[in-house]
């Protein structure tokens, strides 16, 4: 399993806006289209945009460098996992239900294969 996934980050601009700055820094989403770009938190909430995520630090930098428009500073931002969250289900889910798929989203159902709660197990 993947300890650390990364994201990509634009950097752009000089200083703090409070202060009479411009700097304005954007992550990476996926848009509606399917592409990534680079869009600000409060845009990427209205637009309903999940962040993009990669696999390694190469895969975020040269995603991050072509979907730059304001030719800002582009780094690949590590991403740990949250305990919280269950890897291993998520994993199982997309292992099994994702393989040999079009790289669309994954099919909306549960582990049991039906659509919203699994049955309830008979004794």
């Amino acid at each position: 399993m993947v300890d650390t996934i990364y994201s990509a980050m634009e950097f752009y601009g000089k200083d703090d806006p409070y202060f009479g700055g411009t700097a304005a820094d954007w992550a990476l989403y996926k848009t509606e289209d399917g592409g990534n770009a680079f869009v600000s938190a409060a845009d990427a909430q209205r637009r309903k945009l999940v962040m993009a995520y990669f696999p390694t630090e190469a895969e975020a930098e040269k995603a991050g460098a072509a979907a730059s428009t304001r030719k800002g500073s582009i780094s690949a931002v590590p991403i740990k996992p949250r305990l919280e969250v269950p890897t291993a289900q998520i994993a199982w889910i997309i292992g099994n239900k994702h393989v040999g798929e079009e790289d669309g989203e994954p099919p909306r159902s549960s582990p049991t294969g039906q659509k919203g709660r699994a049955p309830p197990t008979r004794i």
